[in-house]
């Protein structure tokens, strides 16, 4: 069945006016929120009739949009390519919260290796934004960025998932993330001014030294490598602290994502502590620095840790 655009276009003009001025309002304030403020309509249809139904969608004409889109899913054989992207686009374009999520959610739990599954992932972590529910979000984010590593789309997972750790209070893993997005976004002006909005409440932010001018060519290579070569100075130990004594580090973070915690690690050490990370027992890997020998430094670590990095380190006893 072919679909003429002008038939819809003139379906939806008998529509009353005030209904016409509803429809893009509501596309926008259930779950194609998503539709209107995030991915290109002209992004990678398949299929030349949902491509029809993207356009539609985004001139304002949802209810027409839907329709092509609800007779491509139902011709379409359940778990082919075609299906699963017509159930992805009507996710898209639901008009729902509850229809959007869950159409999402199957596209990205029982069609996880569809080419859809990470854009059905970051659908779903910026409708829980939306929802006022950033754990959701940040563990929806992450898991795009662990599932799916060759993904386009982990730059906007770590934006998202930057922004819902703000939102959970934890700017050290906020600042983390949109320092990944950043490096992994590429040249696009408007992300990348998204980026940088959210970034700038990162005040803080930690950098690597810059390499002497002179480290490109051949002799500073050679000294590049002395100095990897070298021994890092041990920290003298206290002569005065028994062998078995207690000590004491400062938990900077706790995440489940270990790209995550490797890089909120690489920022600590750049401010001169040493670092491990902590598996538990309830899978969350805790970034500490330390150890410290009394209280009284573990607290000083914590004061300077809070400074630079503006989260909420706290003090662990170690054995």
């Amino acid at each position: 069945m072919k679909t003429d655009a002008r038939t819809h276009g003139r379906a939806d003009a008998r529509r009353s006016p005030r209904r016409r001025a509803r429809a893009p309002l509501r596309l926008c304030v259930c779950a194609s929120v998503l539709f209107c403020a995030s991915v290109r309509p002209a992004f990678g249809q398949d299929n030349p009739a949902l491509r029809t139904a993207v356009q539609l969608a985004s001139e304002g004409r949802g209810d027409s949009a839907r329709k092509i889109v609800a007779a491509e899913l139902a011709k379409a054989r359940p778990g082919a390519p075609a299906y699963v992207e017509a159930l992805y686009w009507r996710g898209r374009l639901a008009t729902s919260g509850d229809s959007a999520e869950s159409d999402l959610r199957h596209v990205a739990l029982d069609y996880s290796t569809s080419r859809w599954a990470d854009h059905a992932l970051l659908q779903l972590a910026q409708l829980a934004m939306a929802a006022g529910n950033p754990t959701g979000a940040l563990q929806l984010a992450q898991r795009l960025r662990g599932d799916y590593p060759g993904s386009a789309l982990r730059s906007r997972a770590a934006l998202w998932g930057g922004r819902a750790a703000f939102d959970l209070g934890d700017p050290v893993a906020a600042c983390a993330l949109l320092d990944s997005a950043r490096a992994e976004g590429g040249d696009e002006v408007e992300f990348g001014n998204q980026v940088a909005f959210y970034r700038s409440r990162c005040t803080a932010v930690l950098r690597q030294p810059r390499a002497p001018s002179d480290s490109t060519g051949p002799a500073g290579v050679d000294t590049a490598r002395r100095q990897a070569a070298a021994p890092t100075p041990a920290r003298p130990e206290s002569a005065a602290t028994p062998p078995h004594a207690p000590q004491f580090e400062v938990q900077v973070t706790a995440t489940r994502s270990k790209s995550l915690a490797q890089s909120v690690a690489h920022r600590v050490e750049l401010s001169g502590e040493r670092t491990r990370v902590v598996t538990g027992t309830d899978g969350y890997l805790r970034v500490r620095a330390g150890p410290y020998v009394s209280r009284k430094e573990a607290d000083a670590a914590v004061a300077r840790l809070r400074r630079l990095l503006h989260g909420h380190p706290i003090v662990v006893s170690v054995p």
